[in-house]
């Protein structure tokens, strides 16, 4: 039985950056040990938290249920349930996100 602590939470943000990134999370362990993946707990303009990723030379936003990538325009944020994650009000917070709406 694996006792070590956030196991499930680290292993579930592994996946999403490697998702993110559209690779493998054995390429994603490998860019951490080599020091090429950096990540950073933020929040955007709105109050919603996010991660921002770095691989190499891309970047990404990872939310809660979506995905933004540097080089999307931002119009079609959305979570996996269609959710409309672009706005300021809680209706169109997605509802998924850790932002408390």
């Amino acid at each position: 039985m694996e006792n070590r602590e956030m196991f499930d939470e680290i292993n579930a943000l592994v996946g999403a950056v490697a998702k993110a990134f559209d690779t493998s999370e054995t390429e994603v362990i490998t860019a951490i040990e080599q020091g090429r993946l950096g990540m950073e707990m933020l929040v955007d303009e709105d109050g919603r938290n996010y991660i921002a990723a770095q691989l190499d030379d891309r970047a990404v936003r990872i939310y809660q249920g979506a995905i933004y990538r540097a080089d999307d325009d931002g119009a079609d944020v959305t979570s996996e349930d269609g959710a409309d994650l672009k706005g300021d009000d809680d209706e169109n917070c997605g509802g998924g996100c850790t932002c408390g709406h």
